[in-house]
């Protein structure tokens, strides 16, 4: 028997309690996910004084190579998770992105640091598109919104977990430590989720949907590529990736050196300001979003383009403060405000893609948002720091890359509202039996 087949079960076989299980236990799958991927943030400046990094190769290892290699093997591991077993998937991804976490305190040069973070990349690849493709075979609708939000609400606590905690590990054990230490944390989770993950029948919650499940990548694909609510849905999340993900790496290094923080202090600040605002505004733009569905499907995207709105003025505002308590409260509301659509974005993007390629266009979803966002950004961010570093100083130089950055921030909404313009019929052709 292939090792990575499985026995299917409906999923109206479990109880409600079990499939509120399942959620948290990927809510808890994706907060490990990016303890391991967020740490690098918040020790970088420690890791500087060992290993002599310019502000474009922190870029590069933050951001660059780590989302290329990331998404590169989302394609191969998320066409896996819509043929095998998505337990057995995640619980050999976790246990290898585990390990290399680890291999990243053992470092001696940038070069060791970049291969260590793209086998991070490789095996965090398969965690988004499995978790998202079993949500959506757990949960129908109605209720997706909520679930998707608390699977990213994970994300963001994971963010305050390896921020705060690495922060404050880093100064009690040093950088090294850290880093195993937050290696060490994966293999509890890969045994929890072997042992209570039950892989649900595929279109179980589609209401009779054919799940075009078993189709050649090469269709997969082409179907994707025609379902233009999917790609402006793909737009709008890769620019908000774009904001979030270059803020999230350099922030931690804006506070260090415009305000003086130490790694400790900055950890806990931004760890929470961040990750508690954006888990907060996540879990209550889920719940507030399954009650407005019932008013109409078009609220999936209608709330995250009204919030995203506000993103790039409020950031704007917040990197023109001299005031570091202004800084960090204007980071936690942001956060809030702009987490609100999370949930809800996602489920309007798998409420339109059959569910036998939902992980693959999960694993497209991740190839643009990683690329475009979680790699590009850090990138270029680092080296617009670079090119003003002269004239400007390091903190300014710094403040000035992301000021130019958060203007990417105003396409979520204009792609948001193209993919709500027809966003209806789309729903309705994803649940025929077409």
């Amino acid at each position: 028997m292939n090792p990575l087949s499985h026995r299917p079960f409906s999923v109206a076989g479990p109880s409600n309690g079990y499939v509120w299980y399942v959620v948290w236990l990927l809510f808890a799958v994706n907060m490990l996910n990016y303890v391991d991927r967020m740490i690098l943030a918040v020790l970088i400046e420690d890791i500087r004084r060992d290993i002599p990094m310019t502000d474009t190769q922190i870029g590069i290892v933050t951001g660059l190579a780590f989302a290329a290699f990331y998404a590169a093997a989302g394609i191969f591991l998320g066409r896996l998770a819509d043929l095998y077993s998505r337990r057995m998937l995640m619980g050999v991804a976790i246990t290898g992105w585990s390990i290399a976490t680890a291999a990243c305190g053992m470092a001696a040069s940038f070069w060791h640091l970049l291969v260590a973070r793209l086998f991070v990349g490789f095996g965090e690849a398969s965690s988004m598109p499995a978790s998202q493709s079993l949500i959506a075979d757990y949960c129908g609708i109605e209720r997706r919104a909520a679930a998707y939000a608390i699977l990213a609400a994970g994300g963001s606590v994971g963010l305050t977990v390896g921020l705060a905690g690495g922060g404050w590990l880093a100064g009690q054990v040093g950088w090294r430590t850290a880093f195993v230490v937050a290696g060490a944390l994966g293999l509890p989770f890969a045994l929890l989720l072997w042992w209570t993950l039950k892989d649900p029948v595929r279109g179980a919650q589609d209401r009779g949907a054919a799940t075009r499940e078993g189709l050649p990548f090469s269709d997969v694909l082409a179907a994707l590529i025609r379902n233009r609510t999917f790609l402006y849905i793909v737009l709008s999340s890769t620019c908000t990736g774009f904001v979030l993900y270059g803020v999230a790496q350099w922030m931690p290094a804006y506070l260090i050196r415009r305000f003086g923080l130490s790694t400790a202090e900055v950890g806990l600040y931004f760890g929470l300001a961040m990750g508690v605002g954006a888990a907060v505004g996540a879990i209550v733009g889920g719940f507030l979003t399954n009650r407005l569905v019932a008013r109409g499907v078009h609220w999936l995207l209608t709330l995250p383009l009204l919030v995203n709105l506000l993103i790039v003025p409020a950031y704007w505002g917040l990197l023109s403060s001299p005031s570091l308590s202004f800084t960090i409260a204007g980071l936690f509301l942001i956060n809030i405000v702009g987490a609100l659509g999370f949930g809800s974005a996602i489920a309007g993007l798998h409420s339109v893609v059959p569910a036998g390629m939902r992980a693959s266009a999960s694993a497209v979803y991740g190839l643009f948002t990683s690329l475009l966002g979680v790699g590009l950004a850090p990138f270029l961010i680092g080296v617009l720091s670079d090119h003003f570093h002269a004239a400007a100083g390091p903190g300014e130089a710094l403040r000035l890359a992301l000021m130019i950055a958060t203007t990417v921030g105003w396409g979520t909404p204009f792609f948001l509202w193209l993919a709500r313009r027809n966003f209806n019929e789309a729903l309705v052709h994803s649940e025929s039996n077409e």
